[in-house]
């Protein structure tokens, strides 16, 4: 809209010393008024932070009530309250033609991280995309700090085609290859840390390499850099595509008998990790500077490990 956030921002706010009527009443409040916007022809996101609290308003309710508890003291129809509330996500064509939609996010605070419990266990049953916060990477001062194993999308088949039309039809490989690599790292790193890290194969350190690069290129992103706070589709994909690269390109080295030391010390690797801030989302002609450089980066390499063969 071209508008500033804050004027585009409605703010329904009920602490916990509030009533607990008005706690469990915030968030159908907030719901209704995003329903509002969105019959309007309106794009609308709504964040519930959090449904843990209003879950334990509906359990204090329904004590006060004498219903019969359920599973760790709410009420039996918590599951379906939920489900009624997720539910209303919606993309809709309005009666004057117009299309608007609502998107629901909603925030669970399990206590003592326990995914087992009930608000978290029937959350994960009616939504479709689930990201878990991973305290060891918010310690380690690694935002955003989204486990990226532990959380999952089930709409990875419907984002496809988007990713294909924007140019990139590897996308799903691409994504599978990354997950892959991050599943073996969090192996690897268990046995590195009994026998050391310099007493894996080639290979396996290599993935180590891969793994953190997508780490630190990839996934970790900086709200303070002008550049980095928001990117775009269209830079995500350049991104994963130098990365895609980066780790066909290592592997064939090490293959060919490359250290993993000569690898780690390219000077293209530093630019690679700083990519997200360095490169702006309108300028594409870096992400095509880069991988010339990483691909002559590569070539010298193999041309030195010949050399030495030889």
């Amino acid at each position: 809209t071209g508008h500033p956030l804050m004027e585009r921002t409605v703010i329904i706010a009920n602490t916990s010393n509030m009533p607990v009527s008005a706690r469990e009443a915030s968030i159908y409040t907030a719901v209704t008024v995003g329903e509002y916007f969105r019959d309007q022809g309106m794009r609308v996101a709504l964040m519930a932070d959090s449904t843990s609290r209003w879950a334990e308003a509906l359990r204090e309710v329904s004590g006060r009530l004498g219903e019969l508890p359920s599973e760790a003291g709410y009420p039996a129809y918590l599951s379906s309250r939920q489900a009624d509330f997720y539910e209303r996500a919606a993309h809709v064509r309005t009666l004057g033609g117009e299309i608007g939609s609502l998107s629901i996010i909603g925030a669970v605070s399990p206590p003592s991280a326990d995914f087992s419990e009930p608000v978290t266990t029937h959350t994960k049953r009616y939504v479709r995309c689930f990201w878990a916060l991973d305290a060891t990477r918010a310690q380690a001062r690694f935002y955003p700090a989204i486990h990226p194993l532990q959380s999952y999308s089930q709409d990875i088949e419907v984002l496809a085609p988007f990713w294909s039309e924007l140019g990139n039809p590897q996308w799903p490989a691409q994504r599978r290859r990354f997950l892959g690599l991050l599943e073996e790292q969090a192996r690897l790193e268990r046995m590195a840390r009994i026998v050391g890290k310099d007493a894996l194969p080639p290979r396996q350190q290599n993935v180590l390499l891969c793994a953190e690069l997508i780490n630190e290129a990839f996934l970790r992103q900086s709200a303070f850099s002008e550049t980095d706070r928001f990117c775009s589709a269209a830079k995500q994909m350049a991104m994963m595509q130098l990365l895609d690269r980066f780790i066909e390109l290592s592997a064939t080295a090490v293959a060919s008998g490359v250290g993993i030391a000569a690898i780690s010390q390219l000077p293209v690797l530093r630019q690679l990790r700083r990519m997200g801030e360095e490169v702006a989302n309108d300028a594409p002609e870096g992400f095509e500077a880069l991988g010339k450089l990483l691909g002559s980066a590569f070539d010298a390499l193999s041309d030195g490990s010949a050399d030495h063969a030889s």
